[in-house]
């Protein structure tokens, strides 16, 4: 490449691809979900709360690609000595919006944010260019899924390889927190 593609490059304000993201928008969407996740938690467990049980929320700092640094938190939670952390992994993982971990000192759940009607990870790669792009739509009109339509939810993830998404609610919860803290 000589110089001076290099600088029509840096000058070109047109993007790759075509589609720009509002990192800014995607982080608060990001935020807000976290915020819902913790609030259920809470509610869950409210009943319980007392001197064997305790939450706790801690500031915590992410570092993602693309957003930069920001503020967050992660939730603690103490049961009968033994401490359970809800760290935030981030929103820029592949297959979902979003991922915390549950780590115990017996083991580890994976809690994603992911379209509500998954089951399991469905992904799906295509390397297309401008001109294969423009012929596919004019052979296949069929209209893709926007991003505004598809409903997120929480849900479990169980590890790998043969991936399913459980739905999270205060049962699958509180056998999954269980299985974290005590020994099998």
């Amino acid at each position: 490449m000589s110089l001076k593609e290099l600088e029509g490059f840096l000058n070109d304000d047109k993007k790759e691809g075509g589609v720009e993201i509002n990192w800014e928008n995607h982080k608060q969407e990001w935020l807000k979900s976290l915020d819902e996740f913790y609030t259920n938690i809470q509610t869950w467990l409210a009943p319980l709360v007392g001197a064997n049980l305790s939450l706790q929320l801690e500031p915590d700092v992410l570092v993602e690609d693309k957003i930069g640094s920001y503020e967050t938190n992660k939730m603690v939670i103490y049961i009968k000595g033994e401490k359970v952390v809800l760290q935030p992994i981030g929103t820029l993982i592949i297959g979902a919006k979003g991922r915390i971990d549950m780590i115990g000192p017996y083991g580890k759940v994976r809690f994603i944010y992911v379209d509500k009607r998954s089951t399991k990870p469905n992904i799906t790669v295509r390397i297309i260019d401008s001109a294969m792009e423009k012929a596919l739509k004019e052979q296949n009109p069929v209209e893709e899924k926007k991003e505004e339509d598809v409903e997120y939810d929480w849900k479990i993830a169980t590890m790998p390889p043969n991936i399913k998404y459980i739905p999270l609610n205060e049962e699958t919860f509180s056998s999954h927190l269980l299985s974290v803290i005590k020994y099998a």
